[in-house]
């Protein structure tokens, strides 16, 4: 049975089931050379109904193509011929005849017997009623003929009704509307048709019939009016079936028409099915995909492959006959890539044993190209994580081959530089591995250097090595060359000088990772490296501002302690001033917790030239910073070591314009309840000037001048001057009597009656005055107690010498036990100050410019030495730290 249509003689079964004439018995085997028995199972399963005279498509002879029956272990070639020659039986009723014609499935596979080779041998045998048992001559039907039939029918037509049998489905092919069927032989050329578009190995289960009546049957590809339950209804020549339901038939269908497309030819499809002899169970359609395939190997392989479908097994066949060197680029990177999806999955060591041995140097830059062809992405990365992976675990049989993989990754032009940074990232720290083409990439990119940076930062535990290792590598290049994180960075670990760093390395560092400031301040700690927080001083302040301060305070004194020999003074203003511009609760000190490092230094360290000028450049932009900085060097007290105030005296010289703000500070301290620790400051007299002619601020500059003038001694007459000039209307202001009061403790009575005489003679009644104010507040009981007690003594005294004098009303007040009239005491009154003196106070006389009138001058304030009893246990005497300004 060959394509040039030469006759093969086939040992042929067969068998005629029917009824004697003229006898009203049924059915049964009349003849044959098959057994009875199996010979009924085939012609009872051919049987699908009674011929009806109203369906004229429906005349006999039937032609049944079957591949089995049931009780029928083996699969079959055989074919029921259903005719009726007008014989009829006792009953009057048609007789008809089935003949079967049956070939074993080995020797039709072989031979390529279809349906249509089946049909005409069936007709030849009946066109020889004497040799029925004649092994029939089977012509094998040529493709092209069936070619022929499945174009006239339509090959998307065919190819649906095909791979809907390979579904599984019951077709039934009805006469389209308005039109009739073709003829018997049409109609099996057209059933040969649809399965010569199987894999001729389907026919080990495929069934077909050039009609059928209303009998129930399983036949697979019919002919009939109309279908019937589970069967799909599929009118002859209206465009394509419909689409298979399972994924595998409709690769199938999709295979049938890519390869009709590309080959033009629809004898080669055809021929290369037919050829497909192996039996194919039901329902395996991969394994006819893959038969189909075979046609066009290469290309099928590569187009399952793009659609999802690809199988190892399919990949296997093709490079047996296709070597990776006659594949193209992009054939050769589909292979590669299928072959590396699966072999990284587990359970998938044949995908591997096929890669290794099937290699291609190339296959580390197509795996690569095929991660850098898709979006970046978090599943991108680890889809090059699974690839180093399987690269990695070749490295035995394909040295170098990782290596190459991850730096094609790394240095892929055009590519995300910040996935590239987290790739470089990642492979150090799950391989352990690095290298130099991929480490420029980050000293290139300042995005792949960031993104870098956060996975390095993000990783737990931290190990910061690889940071040192970029360090390193930069500083063989340029200063202008180098990243300005990586700079920041070489001067966290001591590589780089602080000359070579600016502020925007160190925000460009910070940048990279949400916590990199505290790692910054942290490695700093670490290396010893106080001087980071300068260039960190704009991401600090900002990190301030946002409500971190506590945590950025507390990182800052671990980095740079107060009073460590490696701070500089300008560090210590930096730290200061960031501490000092947190927000804190509550009206407690502030100069304490927020200046710590200034106070140390003290008032004639060197370095607060530094300090000041760092407060300068800081405070320039911020006018809210100025003032909270102005506050702070104030503070709630003064600098006991006038640190504080020589950075204010500095600051004013080189920026004029902050004095009102210190002016304005100074008097609301020294308008508080306890002004006098805000006296002794040694304020410029520009600024004083300013202070006293603001209200309630008169009092200042006599009291400063009188504190002065006892710190230097300066005779009586001078601290007299200073009083009286101060109460031109004999009041005293609160702050003044203090000042006073306080003279009065330290130098004692003897030395308030001095005052208070000198007082007198420069303004009548001022001294009087005085003695009245002190006497007048509970405030300075013992003041006046003192001077009570110094006025008594002068007063005894005083009798004394009347009497020795002689002179009269005397005697009685000095004998012995005679009990001296006490002077009546002032009364105690609330107000602190005197008002002026009333009419019985005598105006005051103008000062005798000569002299002639004056008593003689009185001592020095210095010849009125304390008085031990006037002293208070644990007041310390004034001291005036003076310096040179």
């Amino acid at each position: 049975m060959n394509e040039d249509r030469n006759p093969n003689r086939l040992a042929a079964e067969w068998a005629v089931l029917g009824k004697h004439p003229g006898r009203s018995m049924g059915y049964e085997v009349l003849d044959g050379s098959l057994p009875g028995t199996r010979a009924q199972r085939y012609l009872w399963s051919a049987t699908t109904g009674t011929p009806d005279a109203r369906e004229p498509a429906g005349g006999l002879p039937w032609r049944v193509f079957l591949s089995g029956a049931d009780g029928e272990p083996g699969s079959v070639c055989a074919v029921v011929d259903t005719s009726w020659d007008g014989s009829k039986d006792g009953t009057g009723r048609p007789s008809y005849t089935w003949r079967l014609l049956l070939l074993e499935w080995r020797a039709a596979s072989r031979a390529g017997v279809t349906w249509t080779a089946l049909d005409r041998a069936v007709a030849q045998a009946g066109s020889e009623p004497d040799r029925p048992d004649a092994s029939p001559a089977a012509v094998r039907t040529s493709a092209a003929e069936l070619a022929d039939t499945v174009d006239r029918l339509g090959f998307e037509w065919a190819a649906g009704m095909a791979a809907l049998l390979l579904e599984g489905e019951q077709l039934v092919i009805t006469a389209p509307p308005g039109r009739a069927l073709p003829g018997l032989d049409e109609r099996v050329r057209m059933l040969d048709a649809v399965c010569s578009l199987l894999p001729y190995g389907c026919r080990v289960w495929l069934s077909g019939a050039t009609w059928t009546g209303r009998t129930e049957h399983d036949l697979r590809l019919v002919f009939a009016a109309s279908a019937r339950s589970g069967q799909q209804e599929v009118p002859l020549g209206t465009g394509r079936p419909p689409a298979p339901r399972s994924g595998t038939a409709g690769r199938y269908l999709t295979e049938l028409l890519r390869l009709r497309a590309k080959r033009g030819s629809t004898a080669d499809v055809v021929a290369h099915l037919l050829a497909a002899t192996t039996a194919l169970p039901l329902r395996d359609a991969a394994e006819a995909v893959r038969l189909l395939q075979e046609l066009d190997l290469l290309d099928s392989v590569l187009n399952d492959i793009r659609h999802g479908h690809g199988q190892v097994g399919d990949v296997q066949r093709l490079l047996e006959l296709h070597s990776v060197e006659s594949l193209d680029e992009g054939q050769l990177e589909t292979v590669v890539v299928f072959l590396a999806d699966r072999a990284r999955r587990p359970g998938a060591e044949a995908a591997q044993a096929l890669l290794t041995r099937h290699w291609t140097p190339r296959a580390p830059d197509l795996l690569a190209a095929h991660v850098v062809a898709r979006t970046p992405s978090k599943q991108n990365l680890t889809l090059a994580k699974e690839y180093l992976t399987l690269l990695l675990g070749l490295e035995g049989a394909h040295p170098g081959s990782f290596d190459r993989l991850f730096t094609a990754l790394a240095t892929a032009p055009g590519y995300d530089p910040a996935w590239a940074g987290c790739l470089v990232c990642m492979v150090e720290k799950e391989f352990g591995y690095d290298c130099e083409a991929a480490d420029r990439v980050l000293l290139d990119s300042r995005e792949a250097g960031l993104a870098w940076l956060d996975v390095l930062f993000g990783a737990r535990p931290r190990d910061l090595r690889p940071l040192s290792r970029l360090v390193a590598l930069a500083a063989g290049t340029p200063v202008d060359r180098r990243p300005g994180w990586l700079r920041f960075a070489g001067l966290l670990t001591g590589e780089f000088s602080a000359a070579e760093v600016v502020a925007t390395d160190a925000a460009e560092f910070a940048s990279g990772h949400g916590d990199a400031w505290r790692i910054a301040l942290e490695t700093a700690r670490d290396n010893n490296r106080p001087a980071v927080i300068g260039p960190m001083w704009t991401v600090l302040r900002q990190l301030v501002r946002s409500g971190t301060h506590a945590q950025v305070s507390a990182v800052l004194d671990s980095v740079a302690p107060p009073g460590a020999a490696e701070v500089s003074p300008q560090t210590a203003a930096d730290a200061d001033l960031l501490r000092m511009s947190a927000p804190f609760g509550g009206a407690g000190g502030r100069l304490a917790p927020t200046m710590r490092r200034l106070r140390l230094l003290g008032a004639d360290d060197p370095g607060l030239d530094a300090y000041t000028a760092t407060v300068v450049r800081r405070t320039e932009a911020e006018p809210e910073l100025k003032e909270q900085v102005v506050e702070a060097l104030l503070g709630d007290e003064p600098d006991p070591d006038g640190a504080s105030w020589t950075v204010l005296s500095l600051w004013m010289r080189q920026r004029p314009s902050i004095e009102p703000a210190v002016r304005a500070g100074l008097a609301r301290r020294l308008t508080s309840a306890a002004p006098a620790r805000w006296i002794g400051l040694d304020l410029p007299e520009d600024l004083v000037d300013g202070l006293v002619y603001r209200d309630g601020l008169a009092w200042l500059r006599p009291v400063r001048r009188l504190r002065a003038a006892d710190t230097d001694r300066v005779p009586l007459e001078e601290l007299g001057r200073i009083v009286a000039e101060a109460c031109p209307h004999r009041t005293f202001s609160p702050q003044l009597l203090d000042e006073v009061a306080l003279l009065v403790r330290r130098r004692g009575s003897r030395f308030a009656f001095g005052l208070t005489t000198e007082l007198d003679v420069r303004a009548h009644g001022l001294g009087l005055a005085l003695y009245q104010a002190l006497g007048s507040s509970r405030e300075y009981q013992d003041v006046r107690d003192g001077l009570v007690r110094h006025s008594r003594e002068q007063e005894n005294r005083h009798r004394m010498l009347l009497a020795a004098l002689g002179a009269a009303g005397t005697v009685a007040s000095t004998r012995p036990g005679a009990v001296p009239t006490t002077p009546r005491a002032v009364p105690y009154t609330t107000p602190r100050a005197v008002p002026p003196a009333g009419p019985a106070v005598p105006p005051p006389e103008p000062p005798d410019r000569t002299g002639a009138g004056r008593p003689a001058p009185l001592p020095a304030a210095a010849d009125y030495p304390p008085d031990d009893r006037d002293r208070r246990r644990g007041f310390l005497p004034w001291s005036r730290k003076r310096r040179n300004s």
